[in-house]
């Protein structure tokens, strides 16, 4: 099966309150072996928890497989960037990377995030449809 990248907007939610399609969303990828990190989701995540909490994250986030991130990355989420720009629409740096990473690896996007309907080549997941 595919791997599914998992957005810091989700991970926050799931960790946070656990809303029903977002809990059973993860936990259905996790069960699956479906979940892929990336050195920016990661960090995201990271710098938000408390010291109590991230040792907890850190540890449960070394079951997954993660995926480094390379120099194509960066120039292909600084030309879409800049692509869009020209078009009025600025994003994060953060999620134009997180789109490059998820094409390169052919990974859908399971995320809250509005700011990837900006990147219509990453295949973006819906919570409530990321077993789907």
């Amino acid at each position: 099966m595919a791997g599914v990248m998992v957005d810091t907007s989700i991970w926050i939610e799931y960790f946070r309150r656990g809303a029903d399609p977002i809990r059973a969303d993860v936990n259905s990828l996790i069960d699956q072996d479906r979940i892929v990190l990336c050195g920016v989701v990661e960090m995201e995540l990271l710098r938000g928890l408390r010291s109590h909490e991230a040792g907890r994250i850190k540890e449960a986030f070394r079951a997954f497989r993660f995926v480094e991130t390379l120099r194509e990355d960066f120039v292909s989420a600084g030309e879409r960037m800049g692509a869009l720009r020209r078009k009025g629409v600025t994003i994060p740096s953060s999620d134009a990377l997180i789109g490059a990473i998820c094409v390169r690896e052919g990974l859908a996007l399971l995320t809250l995030d509005d700011h990837f309907k900006h990147l219509p080549e990453v295949k973006r997941l819906a919570p409530g449809r990321a077993n789907r």
